[in-house]
């Protein structure tokens, strides 16, 4: 089986997009082969575009007939009518609903564009023959008429790369997202402040790289709140050192506003955390919080300051219960959440 692989950002560069990275790595481990066409636009002339269309012309040219074209988030219709008139079976992984995405993180954003992501999103679902999203409550958010073709491909970790370890001594709290607001990143501090409280040495690690046009958000955040007890990483990568900065933290915390977009989508880097062994506490969206009481891994708070202080402060004084839900946590990575499993499914799928 060989798939073509049409992804917005280049697989290798692991800042973003790990989800299509490790869905490309863990298919070819599983003797599928992969054509990347990473950044394919055909306004751009560079070299990389010119190998993009030297491996697109090899597929073409050497065609099987089990090959599938599988896309990364929505992408021009006239490029899906040109796979289907050539008779290629498509699949669409919908990473993130970027229209509710821009809404989650409060980006300013043209409404127009909006409503033409969404338009060609929905375009998009109606020509491929396989959709993958990151939950059942992702599915419910496209009309009924396509749910036969519609699967659950959750998010996942490396249980390889993320290894567990104990938990630390120090008293520490983690944070590691891509920074923007709308992601609770304030919400966290003021909890922090009351955790201070009943545990005056604890210490909060606020690691991401800011998104684009967040840059001054981030450095406002920054100059606002770093502090003897808060300190601000942008030199975290997945693949580079996410892993030692998650073992250095005593938990880490998803501090999530009430919103669609995090209600119905399970983050990367919850499912990371659990692979380290380290307990998540996180407010109460739907998929995440379902992970947490489930499979007795961490713990699920209101959307306030209040209940997200009093539930970190639960585990940062009782060591045993948060071991438990450490090695809770490395079992369903080992189990269920891992990009083996996932890659196993789109095969299975697809077969």
């Amino acid at each position: 089986m060989r798939i073509l692989i049409l992804s917005p950002n280049d697989p290798k560069v692991l800042k973003c997009g790990v989800r299509a990275a490790k869905l490309r790595e863990y298919l070819e481990k599983n003797e599928v082969r992969t054509i990347s066409l990473p950044g394919l636009d055909y306004r751009k002339v560079s070299i990389s575009m010119v190998m993009n269309y030297l491996k697109l012309l090899f597929f073409l040219l050497t065609r099987k007939q089990d090959d599938l074209v599988l896309l990364e988030n929505e992408r021009s219709a006239w490029m899906l009518r040109a796979f289907k008139k050539l008779g290629y079976r498509l699949a669409l992984d919908i990473r993130d609903n970027r229209a509710l995405q821009h809404s989650a993180y409060n980006a300013v954003a043209d409404q127009e564009i909006m409503d033409t992501i969404e338009r060609v999103l929905l375009l998009n679902i109606d020509m491929c023959d396989f959709i993958f999203v990151v939950s059942a409550s992702c599915k419910e958010l496209y009309p009924q008429k396509y749910f036969e073709k519609i699967f659950v491909i959750e998010n996942a970790s490396d249980p390889r790369l993320f290894q567990y370890t104990e938990l630390p001594e120090e008293l520490s709290i983690g944070f590691i997202s891509g920074i923007a607001p709308g992601r609770g990143i304030e919400l966290l501090i003021k909890a922090g402040e009351i955790i201070r409280e009943k545990v005056p040495g604890v210490k909060l690690y606020i690691a991401g790289t800011h998104l684009k046009g967040t840059r001054q958000y981030y450095e406002d955040l920054k100059s606002r709140y770093e502090s003897s007890w808060i300190t601000f990483r942008d030199d975290i990568f997945y693949s580079i050192n996410a892993c030692q900065f998650i073992k250095n933290c005593y938990l880490t915390v998803i501090p999530h506003p009430d919103h669609i977009h995090y209600s119905t989508t399970i983050p990367v880097k919850v499912l990371d955390s659990l692979a380290c062994g380290r307990p998540v506490v996180s407010t109460n969206c739907k998929e995440t919080a379902s992970i947490l009481n489930t499979y007795h891994c961490g713990l699920v708070s209101d959307f306030t300051e209040q209940d997200l202080a009093g539930k970190i402060t639960q585990l940062l004084l009782d060591r045993e219960e948060a071991s438990i839900m450490g090695r809770n946590g490395r079992r369903i990575v080992e189990d269920i959440y891992n990009w083996d499993n996932m890659a196993r499914k789109i095969i299975q799928y697809i077969s």
